[in-house]
């Protein structure tokens, strides 16, 4: 009897062939996310079905494509390094624990999942994260060639300021992106307005009440912009890493026109940017 030996070393009797060209061509296989998916649904809505609605909004936050890129990130340069408190806060916050307290040590109001962000008697970083997440952008986009941007240009007869403006010098079909300003909003989802927004009854999908929350902010933006003769587009942001539908439009558009490497990068340092703003509240 003819016997083969196996890669393991292992003599096998009567071994059975590998077929190729035996399938269907109509064959679709089925990809073990798929298989799983049932399974991974129903684990979240039990989850997201456990959790007070702060918690609930958190979780949706940390898994935003903004919300969990630091995880993954390698630190090869200064702009993409943690502290160790800063994971530590980080993690913290990922697994919904929040900070050892069950009063805040500052203002002395029940420390609810969310509260350091918005608490008024810790040192708020609203500016440092605004200016860090318009810069970082700001970067990314300049690196577009033929493109030229400029931070808060002088608007038409008036003081205020659009957080970003770019211009197609070669014209939007040599470059890809448009002449428009863009403003910049970051917010947390502790804030009283966020807390205060609510879905019809019965829809209690933290997702929609994240997403109507900040299209409330997204709209505010376009109705008291300042004056301009570009096209407008707000940019919102959630601490956690969160945006608004015509934001997810924004960043695709600008996906578009960026190298591969340049459109990562501004991810990863964004997502860690809105990190190390939402965790110097933080007390572990």
């Amino acid at each position: 009897m003819h016997r083969t030996q196996s890669p393991c070393g292992a003599r096998c009797p009567n071994p059975v062939p590998l077929l190729t060209g035996t399938l269907p061509a109509s064959t679709q296989l089925t990809t073990q996310h798929q298989r799983c998916q049932e399974i991974f649904t129903g684990t979240k809505d039990a989850l997201l079905g456990s959790l007070n609605p702060e918690q609930a909004k958190a979780v949706v936050e940390a898994s935003s494509k903004r919300g969990r890129v630091w995880l993954t990130t390698v630190p090869f340069q200064p702009s993409l390094r943690l502290t160790d408190f800063e994971v530590a806060a980080a993690l913290q916050l990922r697994t919904l624990a929040g900070e050892r307290e069950a009063h805040c040590t500052n203002c002395g109001e029940t420390n609810f999942f969310g509260h350091p962000e918005v608490c008024l008697q810790r040192r708020f970083r609203r500016v440092a994260r605004h200016e860090g997440a318009k810069h970082i952008m700001g970067q990314a986009l300049a690196s577009t060639p033929g493109t030229r941007v400029r931070l808060e240009p002088l608007g038409h007869q008036t003081s205020r300021r659009n957080d970003i403006q770019v211009f197609s010098l070669l014209g939007s079909q040599a470059t890809g992106l448009a002449n428009a300003e863009y403003d910049l909003t970051v917010v947390s989802l502790a804030n009283k307005d966020a807390r205060a927004t609510k879905l019809p009854e019965q829809d209690n999908n933290p997702s929609r009440l994240v997403n109507k929350y900040l299209d409330s902010v997204a709209d505010h933006k376009v109705r008291h912009r300042p004056t301009s003769n570009l096209p407008f587009h707000p940019i919102v942001l959630s601490l956690g890493g969160m945006m608004n539908g015509s934001t997810t439009k924004v960043f695709a558009s600008w996906k578009r026109v960026m190298t591969r490497g340049t459109y990562n990068l501004m991810l990863k340092r964004l997502s860690l940017c809105l990190l190390q703003a939402r965790v110097r509240s933080f007390e572990l």
